[in-house]
């Protein structure tokens, strides 16, 4: 569905006579979104009406022309690199087979907002969303503070390292390496102190520090010690120093914003008081040496925030790995990103390319020891893990040499696919282990829960390993591998038995499960068709057919 620019044009001038007519192609607006813009006169302002080059299919955009930012409404976003123009943060519909009706909404609901603006009924807006009218209030050319493990850091002080005109800020000298080092594989030197100053109100944005005056009004304002606490730490005569300000929502929620304060200097490029003497300055005077201007503020641990209900199960709990084959690999990422902070890898093999296509390392570590590789991926990728530690070895050469080494670990999981280590394990461990194994062409995939209350793991096996609780029988014969036989299966099969044992692990984590719980994946019936396979009598018995696109079971752990 396509529109004429003759159309739209149309549609305009049979709205309202109000309407001004269409900007130039050169207008701003139109040379940011790459549409058309109108311009009406509505409510005392110059309303621009939007709509870019994919309309219908997006929605049409409302805007103030001339906003001045020294009077500020709510639900009105600054655009400093557009001058003087804002725009109206609506949510009107899309909707592409009647695009004049989307015209209307978008014109109507810019009007009923500026009403609402002006009898002061949105006003509580400036305090239930601070941290956006922080960003959007913001000077052009204006740097970033970086925040990451303040969520529990209303006043005092941190640690922080500024590069590339970022402030990175850190509650203190552990965090902030345990993160770059993860992240860098260097050790961070050279760290500063930088002060939380906690805010008893927060203030509107036409009082966001932006010059000394600001800064000082608000520190007296709206603190009741901020002065003296930026004043120490300028009399340590930094050159730049990060301030942090930390305040509650109405809703109770904490929120954190940041300026910056950089020395000034004279035009040699000498700061404007010598050091001797800025140490014994007030604290308005050794203030009024620095120059201030707020900062973006981002937070590096801002993804916690996307896990259901802040993850309270997994956060700061430890679980040992046994395995770290495609199973576990996959096992101990999913974990990781789940919120889980501190692991033990144990996984004698090295990555070969056989591995690559199931595997959650790729071709750039083939030859590196799985767990030293795992380790090194899951740092890099989520830097605020707490602990990740590797062994390159057998589970039972492990605990020879480090009996101790599971003392602290809240979960064992055991992804070996080997009987000798789930033996070894079963009869070793006496703490809540999870077993996780596939079946031939993951046709099933099990996890196993054990609470140490109840049964044992080898109570499911007969003395050889065989598995009294099979659910399925593949025909085609599994190809050799070094006299051993391997399962063909690939990465979509292996991730719902991977899913089934993280969640089952969060679950046991969490305190959910007081006994033994045995849930199972069955794969849909074209996979089975395809391996020429079968239910056995036992699964059919027990659990019934499994369904045709694939499911998850749970039994009792009883034979």
């Amino acid at each position: 569905m396509t529109y004429s620019a003759e159309e739209i044009d149309a549609w305009f001038e049979s709205l309202e006579e109000a309407f001004q007519g269409k900007l130039p192609d050169d207008h701003p607006a139109n040379r940011f979104y790459g549409g058309m813009a109108w311009r009406v006169r509505t409510m005392g302002k110059d309303i621009l009406i939007l709509i870019d080059s994919n309309f219908p299919y997006s929605k049409p955009q409302a805007f103030i022309e001339q906003y001045d930012v020294s009077h500020p409404q709510p639900h009105i976003e600054p655009l400093p690199r557009f001058g003087d123009m804002a725009r109206i943060c609506l949510l009107p519909p899309t909707i592409p087979s009647h695009p004049l009706q989307a015209i209307q909404s978008a014109l109507r609901d810019a009007r009923d907002l500026l009403k609402a603006n002006e009898r002061g009924d949105e006003d509580y807006d400036f305090e239930a969303d601070f941290g956006a009218y922080w960003r959007h209030y913001l000077p052009a050319g204006f740097r970033e503070a970086k925040l990451h493990g303040f969520s529990v850091a209303p006043a005092g002080s941190g640690v922080f390292f500024y590069r590339g005109g970022s402030y990175f800020c850190f509650p203190n000298k552990f965090s902030i390496r345990r993160w770059h080092g993860h992240l860098t594989g260097e050790y961070m030197r050279d760290l500063l102190h930088f002060p939380i100053v906690e805010l008893t109100k927060l203030p509107r944005p036409d009082r966001y520090p932006r010059d000394l005056a600001s800064l000082l009004m608000m520190l007296k304002r709206n603190t009741l010690n901020g002065v003296a606490i930026v004043g120490e730490k300028l009399r340590a005569c930094p050159s730049r120093l990060p301030v942090l300000f930390s305040g509650t929502k109405p809703d109770g929620a904490a929120v954190k914003v940041a300026v910056e304060l950089v020395i000034r200097r004279d035009n040699s490029g000498r700061p404007l008081s010598k050091a001797h003497v800025q140490s014994k300055l007030a604290n308005d005077d050794v203030i009024a040496l620095y120059d201030i201007a707020p900062l973006n503020t981002q937070h590096l641990d801002a993804a916690l925030t996307r896990l259901p209900g802040a993850a309270p199960g997994p956060m700061h709990k430890k679980v040992a790995i046994i395995g770290c084959g495609a199973l576990g690999s996959g096992i101990a990422v999913m974990l990781a990103k789940a919120g889980v902070s501190r692991f033990i890898l144990v996984d004698q093999d090295l990555l070969g390319w056989e591995n690559i296509r199931r595997h959650e390392l790729g071709a750039e570590w083939v030859g590196v020891s799985k767990t030293a590789a795992i380790k090194a991926r899951i740092e890099k990728s989520l830097p605020d893990i707490e602990q990740v530690g590797a062994y390159a070895c057998g589970i039972q050469g492990l605990l020879a040499s480090s009996p101790k080494l599971l003392d602290d670990v809240d979960l064992v999981i055991s992804a070996t696919g080997d009987w000798a280590a789930d033996v070894f394990i079963s009869d070793s461990v006496t703490l809540p282990t999870l077993y996780s194994w596939v079946e031939a062409y993951a046709l099933a995939g099990h996890s196993v829960a054990i609470s140490g209350k109840e049964g044992r793991f080898t109570d499911g096996f007969d003395e050889v390993g065989n598995f009294k609780g099979r659910a399925s029988v593949a025909g085609l014969k599994m190809p050799l591998e070094c006299g051993n036989a391997t399962s063909p299966f690939g990465a979509i099969e292996l991730a719902q038995s991977q899913a089934v044992a993280s969640r089952l692990a969060l679950e046991v984590l969490a305190g959910r499960h007081d006994g033994d719980v045995w849930r199972t994946w069955t794969a849909e019936e074209i996979v089975v068709q395809q391996a020429e396979g079968r239910w056995t009598n036992y699964w059919l018995e027990t659990r019934g057919k499994p369904p045709v696109l694939g499911g998850v079971t749970e039994w009792k752990w009883a034979f």
